[in-house]
């Protein structure tokens, strides 16, 4: 069944949590499934911990016929409601996804999953007490181009993946890390969150890597081994800058560079290269490099979003309906991602990037961008090389990488040299 082939489906009665930030993305994919005619799902309830600060919002949606709470478990008690949507900080994923399966609701819980693999297993284990659906908000998962491309891989297109490839630069200015109290921090009221570019604006991308890598068209890629360098250009807690080493099980090695501290934007490239063959893959584009040729495949073709499939998805999962077309993020696949930076962040202490090399930028918007200089071209250089930031010997002040042996890994113990709430 598909976006065009749903008229009959039963839309699952559904309620937001939270009404600012990414809240106002997932009312817009409510909308975005009236207006595809996919119906997957009613929103039918709303919640803010304030409404008074969102006034404009709860006036539309009041039009609509939306209920509106300003307590959880007031909303978790109505009897109609079938699954709830949580796109609330991290630190509150686990405790809203434990209440509202308790409360026999399914969950759609944004990415990260949570700050630590602890609180995941922790709502694995709810998930299967209540046995309901829980799904997370890694986009990139419900793409129609993922499981084809996943297949290609499993069914020996490229070869024995031998190595993958990740490197980014997102730029984050003053107003980034000052839009709540948890941003570039290691907790918030003694819960981890481990607020980074790897686990958060950039997990998408380790998260769809690990994904493609998996063993099987459900799974993801299992890591035994992560070597870290961590870095921070920006006054914060963790670090904003990432160059990272993980070894899969598989023995495919995957290198990971990620920044928030440059000053050109760099979109996601990850360039997969297999025994018989390449596969690249960004935001915008596919690209199969074999014997058979290069065969570039252009991602915004489909004609429903990403976000639409994402909603389908979900409303199959609770109506108990499988899916072969479009892939699923569990807990299980999300997971993976936060073991490995919570893995490097046991490995490495992050470093200061010296005051003198760091370049600040004064933005028009008033706000100021710290930037390390030439760091665009260094993760671009490790990318052809596959080495690592310090292995390259282009800076002076970078660390030699510490290692972590991921192998039955079950516990965050914290980030290394750190004193944080236990």
């Amino acid at each position: 069944m598909t976006v065009d082939s749903m008229a009959d489906f039963k839309p699952v009665i559904s309620a937001i949590i939270g009404l600012g930030g990414y809240g106002e993305t997932h009312l817009d994919l409510f909308n975005r499934d009236v207006e595809k005619g996919t119906h997957a799902a009613k929103l039918a309830y709303a919640m803010d911990v304030d409404l008074s600060l969102r006034q404009k919002v709860c006036d539309q949606l009041r039009g609509q016929g939306v209920g509106l709470f300003e307590s959880y478990d007031e909303l978790l008690a109505q009897k109609d409601l079938e699954a709830v949507w949580l796109p609330v900080p991290i630190d509150l994923h686990r405790v809203y996804t434990e209440k509202a399966l308790a409360a026999g609701k399914a969950v759609m819980c944004e990415k990260p999953v949570a700050g630590c693999i602890d609180d995941i297993d922790a709502m694995i284990a709810a998930r299967d007490k209540y046995n309901l659906p829980v799904a997370i908000g890694y986009q990139d998962v419900y793409d129609m181009h993922t499981l084809p491309l996943k297949r290609r891989i499993l069914e020996g297109e490229f070869g024995k993946i031998e190595s993958v490839s990740l490197h980014a630069c997102w730029p984050r200015n003053s107003q980034y890390y000052g839009r709540a109290s948890w941003a570039g921090a290691y907790q918030r009221n003694g819960i981890w969150v481990m607020d980074s570019p790897a686990n958060n604006a950039l997990s998408h991308y380790i998260n769809i890597m690990m994904y493609m890598l998996g063993p099987d068209i459900k799974t993801s890629a299992k890591p035994v081994k992560v070597e870290a360098e961590l870095y921070r250009a920006n006054a914060i807690e963790n670090f904003d800058t990432i160059s990272c080493r993980v070894t899969l099980d598989s023995g495919t090695i995957c290198l990971i560079n990620m920044t928030h501290a440059s000053e050109e934007t760099v979109s996601p490239y990850t360039l997969f290269k297999g025994s018989k063959g390449n596969l690249v893959r960004t935001t915008d584009y596919l690209q199969a490099e074999t014997d058979q040729g290069i065969i570039r495949t252009e991602r915004n073709t489909v004609e429903h979003s990403v976000w639409e499939h994402m909603v389908e998805r979900f409303g199959k999962l609770v109506r108990g309906i499988d899916d072969d077309q479009i892939g699923l993020a569990t807990l299980e696949t999300a997971r993976v991602p936060v073991a490995i930076v919570n893995a490097a962040s046991q490995a490495s202490q992050v470093a200061n990037v010296p005051k003198k090399i760091i370049r600040t930028v004064n933005l028009p918007s008033g706000h100021t961008l710290k930037c390390i200089p030439g760091i665009e071209d260094a993760f671009r250089e490790c990318a052809r090389t596959g080495k690592m930031l310090h292995e390259l010997g282009r800076f002076d002040w970078t660390q030699k990488a510490g290692v972590f042996n991921m192998t039955n890994y079950y516990h965050f113990a914290g980030p290394k040299g750190a004193t944080v709430i236990s």
